[in-house]
C-alpha cells in the first residue's frame, strides 16, 4: 500500500507534469517561427548610408550593405498594409518591425523574403512605384539629394 507520503509525492509529480505540459503547449501556440524579424543592423546601416549619401556621390549601392544572397529588393512605401505585401509576395507577410509606418526594404531570393530592413530616417522616397517597387540586385542603387531618395 502506498502511504500518505507516497500519494502526496504522486500528486506533486502529476501537478508538475501538467504544469510543464501546459507551459510547453503555451510556448508552442505562441511561437513565431513563421515571422521574419527586422534586421536591426541592416536598418541602421541603410538609414545611415542614405543620411550620409551627400558626403559621397549621392548614391547608395544597396548591395554594399546587404552582403547576403538576394535577387531583388522590394521598396515598400510607408503605411502599406501587410495584405498588399502578402499579395506581392504570394504568401502571408509576417514581418515584425519595431518602427511602424516606415519604408521597408524586403530582400527576396527565389521569390521568398530572406531579410528586411526598415528606414529610420527623415528622408522622403519619390519616384518609386507605389505601394511596392522592385529593384533587381544589379540595379539596386538609390540616388539621394537633399534627403529625397529616388531609384538610381
Amino acid at each position: 500500500m502506498i502511504g500518505r507520503m507516497g500519494r502526496a509525492l504522486i500528486a506533486v509529480g502529476v501537478a508538475l507534469a501538467l504544469l510543464i505540459g501546459g507551459l510547453g503547449l503555451a510556448v508552442y501556440l505562441a511561437r513565431d517561427e513563421d515571422n521574419i524579424h527586422v534586421d536591426l543592423l541592416l536598418s541602421e546601416d541603410l538609414t545611415r548610408a542614405i543620411g550620409l549619401a551627400h558626403e559621397r556621390d549621392g548614391r547608395v549601392v544597396v548591395a554594399r550593405y546587404a552582403d547576403f544572397a538576394w535577387d531583388e529588393v522590394l521598396i515598400v512605401a510607408r503605411g502599406t498594409p501587410a495584405a498588399a505585401i502578402s499579395r506581392r509576395l504570394g504568401r502571408e507577410w509576417t514581418g515584425i518591425s519595431g518602427f511602424e509606418g516606415t519604408e521597408l526594404f524586403i530582400f527576396v531570393r527565389g521569390g521568398e523574403p530572406v531579410r528586411f530592413a526598415d528606414y529610420r530616417g527623415d528622408g522622403r522616397f519619390e519616384g518609386f512605384r507605389a505601394p511596392i517597387d522592385e529593384l533587381p540586385r544589379a540595379r539596386a542603387v538609390l540616388r539621394v539629394r537633399d534627403l529625397v531618395v529616388r531609384p538610381g
